[in-house]
């Protein structure tokens, strides 16, 4: 009996496995971190971060199974080079020292294209911390040259000092110059390699 339950529970765990999953690698042309901080309590500074390479990987559904995702934090960009320069100093992501930063998903919750949940690890500043990013899955066809493409967005917001990162300068009536907390956008394309049996 011990021995059927098994077989059983075996076939079950087979039928319900996605048939193939198709590894896609991030096309960092069309892949882009966001993020948007507080300034003086009451605007906002926005920059990006450039991707530089990643994969997902995809069954026949439209939520992925699995992310990674890695991010130049040397070529920060806010649109202003004095303040380029500040956040890639020792005060702030001290990129001399952490040059990359990284997502690796530990499990994907949800099954609705319009609404599911990717929880992995962040690293950033050489701090590796849990966190939970909200998706999207915005598309997906077929180029002229037969490669498939597929997006998504996902949106996370992040505590700047559970990473190390406690610049707190405020200014007379106690603003801060910069906000703790750090909303992130991740806007991804990718292109399928051939799918692979699972």
């Amino acid at each position: 009996m011990p021995g059927r339950l098994v077989l059983v529970a075996s076939l079950v765990a087979a039928l319900a496995a996605p048939a193939f999953a198709a590894e896609y690698a991030l096309d960092p042309n069309h892949t882009q971190a966001g993020f948007s901080v507080v300034h003086l309590g009451f605007s906002h500074v926005e920059g990006f971060i450039p991707v530089t390479s990643g994969t997902l990987t995809l069954d026949e559904g439209t939520v992925p199974l699995s992310v990674t995702v890695t991010l130049n934090a040397a070529a920060l960009d806010t649109k202003s080079a004095d303040r380029d320069s500040d956040l890639r100093g020792p005060d702030w992501f001290d990129t001399a020292k952490f040059p990359t930063m990284s997502f690796v998903s530990t499990r994907v919750e949800g099954k609705g294209p319009e609404d599911f949940t990717i929880v992995g690890n962040l690293t950033m500043h050489g701090v590796t911390r849990p966190v939970t990013l909200a998706a999207k899955y915005e598309g997906k066809l077929v180029d002229t040259r037969g490669r498939s493409h597929v997006a998504y967005t996902a949106t996370t917001t992040v505590d700047r000092r559970d990473f190390g990162l406690n610049f707190g300068k405020t200014v007379p009536g106690g603003a801060l110059v910069a906000g703790f907390e750090i909303s992130i956008r991740l806007s991804v394309e990718a292109i399928a390699a051939a799918p692979h049996a699972t």
